[in-house]
């Protein structure tokens, strides 16, 4: 972990609310791990704010987000050669296991630490269950095409793929991939995540990992702002997590 002084490299707007920012730094390229994220000073706010690591390319780091408050908003307005203040990488990311079979679920902005993921998985089936609001939102789908992963989409109003929730379109598939030695890594609303779990209880064989959402503080762990009950305790999602087994939490 370090406090890093970076540039913007670029930011894109690849849909109505949802950008993408990059910024060059050889420590985080070599430092990273899928799932642990990043804590930024944005200009006019105190605290700093959470972001995962969205993916990394040679010395090029990207962070995915949505334009949801005041933070968010500031950095959509952010030009290339703008100074970024960065704290990171921290937090406990995702186990790989190389030899397993992988479905990745994701809801909304929760697409953001999978793609990171899916660079570092190499082997075995691959399969991304992704819900949005709108097919709007599916910006980030062919990079995951491009990774080789089968792709089905769900989304509430209907416009691409299946109607509904993502939870009941992987309820709908999840018994024809008869798959053995299979992983499961998730992020999105803890609403899915919960619904998740409730489904998984019928494949035990699954081991699932989800990477939580919730606001912080400090982002190490000293502030006990982003704590969460977990069925071993109270669990600091900036310093225990934000990654942790799906068992644990629901």
């Amino acid at each position: 972990m370090k406090m890093l002084k970076v540039r913007v490299r670029e930011i894109k707007r690849l849909s109505q609310e949802v950008y993408r920012l990059s910024f060059k730094s050889p420590y985080l390229a070599k430092k990273s791990q899928p799932g642990q994220f990043l804590h930024l000073k944005i200009n006019s706010t105190i605290l700093r704010r959470p972001f995962s690591i969205h993916k990394v390319e040679n010395q090029n780091i990207f962070i995915l987000f949505k334009v949801k408050g005041k933070g968010t908003k500031i950095l959509s307005t952010y030009k290339k050669g703008d100074s970024l203040d960065i704290l990171g990488p921290l937090g406990k990311g995702f186990k790989i296991y190389p030899s397993a079979s992988v479905i990745l679920v994701a809801g909304g902005i929760g697409i953001a630490p999978l793609l990171f993921l899916a660079q570092r998985i190499k082997k075995g089936l691959r399969f991304l269950f992704f819900g949005t609001e709108s097919k709007k939102e599916l910006v980030t789908l062919p990079e995951f095409k491009r990774l080789g992963f089968k792709i089905f989409v769900a989304t509430q109003d209907g416009s691409e793929g299946f109607k509904g929730d993502v939870i009941k379109l992987l309820e709908k598939r999840i018994s024809c991939l008869n798959l053995s030695s299979l992983k499961l890594y998730a992020c999105g609303p803890n609403s899915m995540l919960y619904n998740l779990a409730q489904l998984l209880k019928r494949f035990p064989y699954i081991e699932a990992f989800a990477s939580v959402e919730q606001f912080m503080g400090c982002g190490v762990g000293a502030c006990l702002g982003c704590v969460i009950s977990t069925k071993e305790g109270y669990k600091r999602v900036c310093k225990d997590g934000p990654v942790f087994n799906l068992k644990e939490i629901f």
